[in-house]
């Protein structure tokens, strides 16, 4: 357990035979012993590296956002199968979030399944960036499919369901 503040901490645990990094919100139970809450999300490992790889949009975002720049409200990344993180200028924090298509509106909104952290938390979870490719050396071998061969078109990149979630069939 890799604390970023407060009662948030990454954990890196397999399931079904799946190495997922949990960000997500910890309670004490009556024993004292941190138990996971629903509050928080589960990346895997392309998922986590592709939040890696976006850390310096989002800081551009962040800072953007402060400043005031650009006058647009919310900035999103996606990292795959419907997650985003989003940095918005109403409420300060970068949200990690699962995202759902409602069927018959085909609006895309965000779900409670996911996790909001104050500018500082972000600082420390990036801090737990290298404990993490510690813990995992898979992600080192695994390549997100956004930059596999054949997302170098779009064709490609819509036919994917990890990439294009919501999408209607072609």
């Amino acid at each position: 357990m890799l604390p970023i503040g407060g009662d948030i901490f990454v954990v890196v645990n397999e399931w079904r035979d799946k190495v997922l990094i949990h960000i997500r919100k910890y309670e004490k139970n009556s024993a004292e012993v941190y138990v996971p809450t629903k509050k928080g999300i589960a990346l895997d490992l392309n998922q986590w590296q592709l939040l890696e790889m976006y850390v310096n949009e989002i800081e551009e975002a962040i800072s953007q956002m402060i400043d005031d720049v650009t006058g647009v409200p919310e900035m999103t990344f996606h990292l795959g199968r419907g997650v985003y993180v989003s940095v918005n200028k109403t409420y300060p924090t970068v949200d990690v979030r699962q995202r759902w298509k409602i069927p018959e509106t085909n609006q895309i909104v965000s779900t409670k399944k996911g996790i909001s952290l104050t500018y500082d938390k972000w600082e420390a979870l990036k801090g737990t960036f290298p404990d993490v490719r510690e813990t995992v050396p898979e992600i080192e071998t695994t390549t997100p499919c956004i930059l596999s061969e054949d997302h170098q078109n779009q064709e490609g990149m819509l036919m994917c369901s990890n990439c294009n979630p919501f999408a209607e069939p072609l």
